[in-house]
């Protein structure tokens, strides 16, 4: 079977309509916002982060939606986030929800802006592996194209030559 060419994998961003992000006082694991993190949050945490949780000593909760236009860099963007969302203690910076559409931030009274900044430090740190991930895929996929050329001969393959194209001028 030939070989397919690859696909860039989108940086993680954020939504930044005010519709998209939702700031609100944690109310505990029951509070209804975050029932979508409750298995994030539960799985895998140390126990000093889940004490915070359940005695309610968190008192801010901030859901950051990701801006994505469909589901296929969900199963990558989760393992990339799974990678970054804990502290070297072992706590969690951050939640993932289900679906990998949203970030939970819990907080401490007014240290939100201190939490966030560590989640951005974050997403920064994985947004640069995407681009060093991108960079191997642009180059195994000009790879793939130079090889299928020298098997085909001449240029009769317009596909090959419509996404070498896309490969070398599209800027993602």
């Amino acid at each position: 079977m030939e070989q397919d060419y690859k696909n860039i994998i989108s940086h993680i961003d954020i939504d930044r309509s005010l519709n998209a992000i939702e700031y609100s006082s944690f109310h505990g694991m029951e509070d209804e916002s975050i029932v979508e993190f409750k298995s994030d949050i539960e799985a895998g945490n140390d126990s000093i982060e889940m004490h915070l949780v359940k005695s309610r000593a968190y008192k801010e909760a901030l859901i950051l939606r990701l801006k994505k236009s469909d589901g296929a860099y969900s199963g990558a963007w989760r393992d990339f986030l799974r990678e970054e969302q804990k502290t070297f203690g072992g706590s969690k910076m951050f939640y993932i929800d289900n679906d990998c559409n949203k970030l939970l931030v819990l907080s401490l009274p007014n240290e939100i802006r201190n939490n966030m900044n560590m989640v951005i430090t974050r997403l920064n740190k994985i947004n640069e592996k995407i681009t060093r991930i991108n960079a191997r895929i642009k180059k195994e996929n000009l790879d793939l194209y130079a090889s299928r050329l020298k098997e085909k001969g001449a240029m009769d393959k317009k596909k090959d030559d419509i996404i070498n194209f896309i490969n070398q001028n599209l800027r993602v």
